[in-house]
């Protein structure tokens, strides 16, 4: 049964989730208040974005520019790759050409549309990637504290 956004808007209202449907840009929009992630204007805020590139079977919920690449890009992707690879669910992707650096929760929903509590899953592991990702994002440009990932949380080394 194909699903769309406006499945995944009911879902959240039902959950009393307030967001923002662009039904012409075919995304939600949900802001978050965060107590260590800083987005580009220093604010402690995460946009989170749902789109569905694939209407009825593919759900992507991501936030944008979650920092600015270091020079060299690489080396900040670097360190992203290693952060995803201990946050299950959570990826990074890189878009050189907007210079757009972004964490993605994917989740196939084949059958009927993503429930609320798929959602608040997705949505909460993204911000607490966001949240982590601020320590690791202030390592690799240079802050010399180590860390390590103990289950979706960080600690002092």
């Amino acid at each position: 049964m194909p699903w769309t956004l406006k499945d995944c808007a009911a879902a959240l209202k039902q959950s009393d989730l307030r967001h923002h449907h662009d039904e012409a840009e075919r995304t939600i929009r949900l802001v978050f208040v965060t107590s260590r992630y800083r987005n580009l204007r220093g604010e402690h805020l995460a946009v989170v974005t749902m789109t569905t590139p694939v209407d009825g079977q593919l759900l992507r919920v991501s936030i944008e520019r979650v920092t600015e690449a270091a020079a060299p890009p690489a080396d900040t992707c670097l360190a992203a790759c290693r952060f995803a690879a201990a946050m299950p669910l959570v990826g990074v992707e890189y878009d050189a050409e907007f210079d757009n650096l972004r964490l993605v929760v994917e989740s196939l929903i084949e059958d009927s549309p993503p429930t609320p509590s798929q959602l608040h899953t997705m949505i909460g592991r993204l911000i607490e990637a966001a949240e982590i990702w601020s320590v690791v994002s202030s390592r690799s440009q240079g802050n010399d504290q180590r860390f390590q990932l103990d289950g979706g949380s960080e600690k002092a080394a």
